[in-house]
């Protein structure tokens, strides 16, 4: 099977391999999914605090935080 470049050889795969290749890749897209979901949150929350007149601001280098600034880090990958 080849995906955008990648080659994973299922032909030499068991069923239970493949179930457990689905698996692992379905728990990926899963948290693929929810980080996206968290950035999506918070920028709205900094839209939303915007709108009311609030301004999140880094405590330490005292940057005004706006839409897209932040980034969701996934500590399990």
């Amino acid at each position: 099977m080849k995906f955008r470049g990648v080659t994973i050889d299922t032909n030499s795969m068991s069923v239970e391999e493949l179930k457990c290749l689905i698996n692992e890749l379905r728990e990926v897209r899963a948290r693929k999914e929810l980080a996206m979901d968290f950035t999506r949150q918070m920028n709205d929350l900094i839209l939303r605090a915007k709108e009311q007149g609030f301004t999140f601001i880094d405590r330490d280098c005292g940057f005004v935080r706006e839409v897209n600034d932040c980034e969701v880090l996934d500590e399990r990958a």
